[in-house]
């Protein structure tokens, strides 16, 4: 049994080795949309003057096989169906009647769905505004249309919204249509009034023109997202006053990394796999060193080389690839079930151990003595250890990569993953060499026993936790709203796993390896007391508030829970090129948040920092946007246009953020403002946290934040 579990926990390992082709190139949809429909507009007639009614006709035709939907079908509850949003607005032409859906659709499906297996035209009424200047005017539907057309293979979105030409006739205009004048007058309204001087010459003009409300988007296809940042990216130019702060910075956050990765490797040392074995690894060594200190030193400093070569390159190999493969889904999934095999083996359901030929080559090659013997002692009982290894520096790993956002293989440096993988494998192997030059340390260590069978269902019910947050990061790659593994679902499963591990601990209930107890010790009954009061403390973030939203209980540690968990926010505006038109119009500057679904420090922010009063009041002063660099949630656009097409916008805005800043960690906050001249200047950022010191994603100083905020505005207005 033992074998075969082994080899399943092997199994899972595998395919999150990296390969360069494994997650390139995936398939697209939405490309066939032409083999199986057609969409076209019209404009009748096609040559009108100021005032008069025209009739705009949107045309979906299906090809044999496939149908289109209505966008009211008579069942409210029918997940399919068409979006069509009109123009609102003074334009060039004046939409005047609602949406309604022609008639002839049929019943398809069982009965359940209305579809048109037929061409279907929508006719709208329009009116050419009174303010039109003569000429040739585009006419079409508004942003968050959405149109589909179906087969028995798939749906597919129409790729671009079809538009018509329109000429103004040149003349006096002609009096409204009557039934019409007050959807005309209402949509005109007043002149818009200058609040600013006359700015000087090739200054910028600041209308009070409030920012217009915002909806769902739909996807642009084809590389039009690309391309339309490209425009803006172009266009950016610095601002030297607000440039990033120099290499101490970087020197001091390496620093901090580096002092993280050791302390994770310290903590894996208080496992069961580890522990018991440092007396019985060490004696081994000095054995063989024969009473000498020299010989003792040698057989020390090869053992701890051996294990840092080894721990440290899987620390490396992890850190650099687990952020190029920690936003897929699949590898979460794999993450996910990894850990769940792993807890079951610590709960005691079955062993995971070396196959028997591979420890007795080991053993033996050991037993032989001298560097060699001990540079194979040192790889046996790395890779033995390694089962209560791989969770720590596999977390640790994760959250790094979660930390900065995720990269791929060319683009993060390896500085950082080799200082942090040598700081993890070195603080590990360090104790093994102390104790070797200093033997008589031994002694002081803490015997081990039944504590550690605790120890050791303790990290299985935190390996569950574990594996129920990677479940949650794949579906949330896949689908979102989440339908199986919700924020909900595993906020409550935490509150389970926190009661059962301290019952657990309270002796309520024995797993198969643990030995009977008579008592409960004081530290046991300490960390019990965490477990159970951890419970209730997250208890209340089960149920609604009045306003129907969880309940958010005070304090750091849920704002963590919470974050780590990843809930799902309603996202800013998502597009940063409308994000600039819009500020070009209302004179407020643009301020980008560079995200993403899988970041837990973004969600942090989102989530504490963001709603502070403080920050919600700077906020107020800006045109928002933010530009998700792993997967655009499908809550941003009117219609979820597939999982391809939000992963390529995600994959614009990383190589957009990479571009302009060099940089494509996570959370990154910059502010830009439009020139007259059509460029942007980048007057804020990116945020570098308080004094200029090393920002790590979380914002620990909120109202630094708010002045960083405060002092782009200030830039902005120069």
């Amino acid at each position: 049994m033992s074998r075969l579990a082994l080899a399943a926990a092997a199994a899972l390992l595998l395919p999150a080795a990296p390969a360069p082709a494994q997650f390139d190139d995936p398939p697209r949809k939405g490309d066939k949309f032409d083999q199986v429909g057609a969409v076209a507009l019209e404009v009748v007639p096609a040559k009108a003057r100021r005032g008069e009614t025209v009739t705009v006709r949107l045309t979906v035709t299906p090809k044999a096989g496939a149908w289109t939907y209505p966008t009211k079908p008579d069942d409210p509850n029918q997940t399919s169906k068409n979006s069509i949003r009109l123009p609102q607005g003074p334009g060039d032409v004046i939409y005047v009647t609602p949406v309604v859906d022609p008639p002839g659709a049929e019943v398809k499906f069982g009965g359940t769905d209305q579809v048109y297996a037929k061409p279907a035209t929508w006719e709208f009424a329009a009116v050419v505004s009174p303010k039109a200047t003569p000429g040739t005017k585009t006419v079409g539907v508004a942003d968050g249309t959405n149109l589909q057309v179906c087969n028995d293979e798939n749906c597919f979105p129409a790729r671009r919204l079809p538009t018509a030409a329109l000429e103004v006739l040149d003349g006096d205009p002609v009096p409204v249509d009557p039934k019409y004048a007050a959807a005309v007058e209402k949509a005109l309204g007043p002149p818009v009034p200058r609040v600013n001087p006359p700015p000087t010459p090739g200054g910028p003009v600041a209308l009070a023109v409030p920012a217009p409300t915002v909806g769902p988007k739909i996807a642009k296809l084809d590389g039009v997202y690309e391309k339309d940042l490209d425009a803006v990216r172009e266009g950016v130019v610095a601002d030297a006053a607000a440039g990033p702060g120099g290499g101490k910075d970087a020197d001091a956050g390496l620093w901090a990394f580096a002092l993280t990765a050791a302390a994770w490797g310290l903590i894996s040392l208080v496992t069961p796999c580890v522990f018991p074995m440092i007396p019985i690894t060490v004696s081994i060594f000095l054995k063989h060193a024969h009473g000498s200190f020299r010989e003792r030193m040698k057989l020390a400093g090869v053992y701890s080389l051996t294990i840092i070569v080894v721990l440290g390159v899987s620390a490396f190999a992890l850190l650099k690839f687990m952020a190029w493969l920690s936003a897929h889904p699949v590898t979460n999934a794999l993450l996910g079930l990894l850990f769940l095999v792993l807890a079951l083996s610590l709960f005691g359901m079955f062993e995971l151990t070396l196959p028997n030929f591979m420890a007795r080559r080991l053993q033996a090659k050991q037993a032989k003595g001298g560097a060699l013997g001990t540079v194979f002692g040192a790889l046996a009982f790395t890779v033995i250890s390694f089962t209560c290894v791989a969770p720590f520096l596999g977390g640790f790993a994760g959250i790094s990569a979660a930390d900065s956002g995720g990269g791929s293989l060319v683009s993060l440096p390896t500085t950082r993953e080799l200082v942090g993988g040598l700081a993890f494998a070195t603080a590990f192997a360090a104790p093994f060499f102390v104790l070797a030059l200093v033997p008589g340390l031994l002694k002081a260590l803490p015997k081990s026993g039944g504590w550690l069978d605790s120890v050791k269902v303790v990290m299985g019910f935190l390996e569950l936790a574990a594996a129920l947050k990677f479940f949650r990061t794949a579906e949330l790659r896949v689908f979102s709203p989440t339908e199986f593994f919700t924020y909900d679902a595993v906020v409550a499963g935490w509150v389970g796993i926190a009661f059962a591990c301290g019952l657990y601990l309270l002796n309520a209930y024995r797993l198969p390896h643990d030995e009977e107890k008579a008592h409960v010790g004081v530290p046991r009954l300490l960390f019990a007391l965490f477990f159970v009061g951890l419970g209730f403390y997250l208890l209340p973030a089960l149920w609604k508030g009045a306003d129907g939203k969880a309940q958010r209980p005070a304090g750091a540690v849920y704002a963590w829970v919470q974050a780590f968990l990843l809930p799902e926010t309603e996202p800013w505006p998502t597009d940063l090129k409308d994000a600039v038109d819009r500020a070009r119009r209302s004179g407020k500057p643009v301020l980008i948040d560079f995200t993403g679904v899988t970041c837990t420090n973004c969600k942090y922010n989102e989530e504490s920092v963001f709603p502070l009063p403080a920050v919600r009041a700077e906020f107020e002063k800006f045109e928002r946007v933010q530009l998700y660099t792993d997967v655009v949630p499908p809550d941003a656009y009117a219609s979820d246009p597939g999982e391809d097409a939000r992963v390529d916008e995600a994959q614009a805005n990383r190589r957009f953020q990479n571009a302009v800043f060099q940089d494509i960690a996570l959370p990154l906050y910059a502010v830009l403002v439009p020139q007259p001249d059509g460029k942007v200047k980048l007057v804020g950022g990116p945020f570098k946290g308080k004094d200029n010191v090393p920002f790590e994603g979380k914002i620990n100083d909120p109202g630094a934040f708010a002045k960083w905020l405060q002092g782009a505005l200030a830039r902005a207005k120069k």
